[in-house]
């Protein structure tokens, strides 16, 4: 029976090539997005996986009110680590505190290289299971101790054992090496971690640090492997941190680990979600393609009914009972999924390297998986049975009789049933439409977000010394004369990176009663020249001037939350300090782009500046100039290994993630539009082939070919305008929700309705004229002969 089914497929396929193929071909296109969604989907959900204790690590974050808004945040003081290590190590176990991560110079012997890494407090290494390849991974307790990366190992010593070898840090400190880990996977939280060292050499530079409940600059993470005691220890925690944090009415929040990565947006305190939107977009993206796919199969195997009625009356005939029909016609349809999952294969493996090339991570069909080949088995088994059943059950339906006759078995039912699914087609295809326009266009926008300085030729030093600090003002004369810069400046942090907020901001009509919170730079007198500042109101700090030092430079979003409309109006008060506002400046893009702007205060002399940054000439060879500066700071500091990254790239970087939303949007949007178009080009093929003898009477009593085209693509037009009416509320629904995560955002506006309607429309025309005019055009005399 399996024989004689395979042949009748093979013969359906030869008799019907233009159909056989159209499915097999919208079937495969299916399975390439849904296949390469489910990669995508699988990295996703594999993040800090690596992980043995996965499932019982959670992160302690703070959520308080910053200026009247709540704010949830990462960061947390040490003093409360040191808390939950002394009165909560029952309920919570390897109890961990570590810094931001930050860069570091290496050198051992002449061997000079950079490694990123932290300070550790607790049992960090412990907490998240690093698998040692030598010596002890233990977070390292003793002073001038460390542990490195296995790949950091390499570059600095090669194949050469390093257990107990010394490397001097930054040029000043000597660490002794006491164990090597293994690198952390790509899809890990601590990926490209380097190296770790004690944090009793942190306080050691900073002795006050862990006195201070307001000095949240830091991680802490633990253990719980109680689960229903989370909110317990969220109330016992927060009572203690509200008696320490007055200002701010603090929350405490334990954040698992496996919500991270996928649930890492939180607004006025609550959990919104974050990457497990994009998760759920492209599964509703592949299950919506791989149902156009379905419709092509259904909506082309009923029209071809007509066809196949002599052959299932033939069979039926002969003793052919309806199950050995049936399942036949499922036969038919598994075999052409397995078909389309075949040819889709090679399809994946040629867009992998260009999809992994924008989306910065590498997708892999696990051919070595016995898991994949079972997961295929069985989505071909029950697509094939999905698609197929209800052609089976309404081909095997026809009286064998009439259909020996040739007469016409389909009835009004069907055709309805036929235009719905050709409806769903249209609503499908258009909803994506839209939501790719609009994906696009609050890209642009965001993109087009005036950013209040200029980031060309802007270079940001990420490697710098003590001794380069120190000389700053010789070394920019000197970069300066040789014509290597057009400036320079020195500040507390980079333009792009606003890198710390305070409190106890105070001014007149100000009703904070601890004072508010704002953005806090401290710059030199080049700053503003340097990163091209665009002034409102007042000017730059000057050397001329010594009152300066008390004055403080706002941007238009600090003007606008102290109430600034005149620059000697108020004065800002700060740690018993009154400062009057020198000037007020566009806002600049210092934090994400799809953020609000947080107002900020600029100062000329309050917190270190060791930040520097560079203006390169315009049409310059960049990167001969930039390695002669880099000999420049070699020669102040021997120890220091030039590093550098450009500003306009690091704010490009911000845009990845969109950029690849809007790319693979854009990329699966075309293959449903194209899988509708194959599926309507073959369905109006058919339906206008069974008109041909009405199209030829037609003709023959005087009707125009306008007339006949108008007959045949009427329908169409309102079937789409119908896709259209039912997908146009659905997207703007879908994608008013999703536009509310974003502050800067576009308004949909109804033009971008008309646009996609009529993009879709003439999609529709050009799909369906081809066969329209062909047969409008044919001789009715050829269409007549054989009546």
């Amino acid at each position: 029976m399996i024989k004689l089914f395979f042949k009748t497929f093979l013969r359906n396929i030869k008799r019907n090539p233009l159909s056989g193929i159209i499915n097999i071909i919208g079937l495969a296109l299916g399975f390439t997005v849904v296949i390469i969604s489910s990669l995508w989907i699988m990295k996703q959900f594999s993040v800090d996986k690596n992980f043995k204790n996965y499932d019982d690590i959670y992160q302690v974050m703070i959520t308080g009110t910053f200026n009247g808004e709540k704010s949830t945040d990462r960061s947390t003081p040490i003093p409360l680590a040191k808390l939950l290590q002394s009165d909560f190590k029952n309920e919570m176990q390897h109890i961990t505190l570590v810094s931001k991560r930050e860069n570091a110079n290496f050198k051992s012997g002449e061997k000079r290289i950079t490694g990123k890494g932290l300070y550790a407090m607790g049992a960090f290494s412990e907490l998240f299971t690093f698998e040692s390849i030598k010596g002890d991974v233990s977070t390292p307790a003793l002073p001038s101790k460390m542990i490195i990366s296995e790949s950091l190992a390499r570059r600095l010593f090669g194949d050469v054992d390093v257990i107990s070898k010394v490397v001097e840090l930054n040029g000043k400190a000597q660490y002794q090496i006491t164990g090597v880990y293994a690198d952390l996977p790509e899809n890990s939280t601590f990926h490209q971690l380097d190296y770790i060292l004690p944090f009793c050499d942190y306080l050691k530079q900073n002795p006050d640090a862990d006195q201070s409940w307001g000095n949240c600059f830091f991680h802490t993470y633990a253990s719980i492997q109680n689960p229903l005691s989370l909110p317990s220890l969220e109330r016992t925690t927060t009572t203690i941190l509200k008696s320490k944090l007055t200002d701010i009415d603090p929350e405490v929040l334990l954040h698992p680990m496996s919500k991270w990565y996928l649930y890492d947006d939180f607004k006025n305190g609550k959990n919104i979600g974050g990457q497990i939107q994009y998760v759920w977009m492209f599964a509703l993206v592949s299950a919506l393609i791989i149902l156009l796919a379905c419709i092509n199969f259904i909506n082309l195997s009923t029209a071809r009914s007509i066809k196949r009625g002599k052959e299932i009356g033939i069979l039926k005939s002969i003793g052919v009972n309806r199950r050995q029909l049936i399942q036949g016609f499922l036969f038919e349809s598994i075999l052409s999924v397995f078909l389309a999952f075949i040819l889709s294969l090679p399809l994946i493996l040629l867009l992998l390297p260009w999809i992994n090339g924008f989306i910065g991570t590498e997708l892999r069909i696990p051919f070595h998986s016995i898991f994949f080949y079972l997961i295929a088995f069985l989505s071909i088994v029950l697509l094939g049975l999905s698609s197929g059943l209800y052609p089976s059950l309404f081909l095997t339906s026809f009286n064998p009789i009439l259909a020996l006759k040739g007469k016409s078995i389909q009835g009004n039912s069907k055709f309805k049933a036929r235009k719905i699914m050709v409806v769903i087609q249209f609503a499908i295809s258009i909803f994506m439409m839209i939501a790719t326009y609009l994906v696009i266009t609050q890209l642009n926008y965001v993109k087009d977000r005036p950013i209040g300085y200029s980031n060309k030729n802007l270079v940001n030093v990420t490697s710098s010394s003590g001794e380069i600090i120190k000389k700053f003002d010789v070394l920019k004369k000197e970069l300066f004369d040789k014509g290597l810069i057009q400036n320079a400046t020195l500040s507390s942090s980079f333009v792009n990176n606003l890198a710390l907020t305070g409190g106890g901001f105070t001014w007149q009509g100000n009703d904070a009663k601890e004072g508010s919170i704002m953005g806090i730079y401290t710059i030199d007198e080049n700053f503003a020249p340097t990163v091209q500042w665009k002034f409102m109101k007042g000017r730059n700090f000057s050397k001329d001037f010594k009152t300066d030092s008390i004055a403080v430079i706002l941007n238009e979003a600090g003007a606008k939350y102290m109430g600034v409309s005149d620059l000697n109006s108020k004065q800002l008060s700060f740690r018993g300090v009154k400062y009057r506002i020198l000037a007020i400046i566009q806002n600049t893009m210092s934090e994400s782009p799809f953020k609000s702007i947080t107002p900020t205060v600029y100062f000329l002399d309050f917190l270190p500046k060791n930040k520097i940054t560079l203006r390169l000439k315009d049409g310059e060879n960049q990167s001969q100039i930039l390695k002669n500066i880099g000999e420049k700071f070699s020669a102040i500091d021997p120890n220091l290994v030039f590093e550098y990254t450009f500003t306009d790239q690091e704010y490009a970087k911000q845009f990845k993630q969109m950029e690849m939303i809007r790319s693979l949007t854009s990329l699966f949007t075309g293959l449903a539009i194209l899988i509708s178009c194959l599926g309507l080009y073959a369905l109006v093929s058919f339906l206008t082939e069974q008109r041909e003898k009405e199209i030829g009477i037609r003709k023959v009593l005087g009707a125009s070919e306008l007339g006949l085209w108008k007959l045949l693509s009427t329908e169409y037009i309102w079937l789409t305008f119908i896709g259209f009416m039912i997908a146009t509320p659905l997207a703007y629904l879908f994608m008013e929700k999703w536009l509310e995560n974003y502050v800067y955002r576009i308004t949909i506006s109804w033009s971008i309705f008309a646009v996609t309607g009529g993009l879709a429309l003439f999609i529709t025309l050009i799909t369906v004229s081809y066969q329209a005019i062909k047969v409008a055009l044919s001789n009715p005399i050829d269409t007549l002969r054989n009546e």
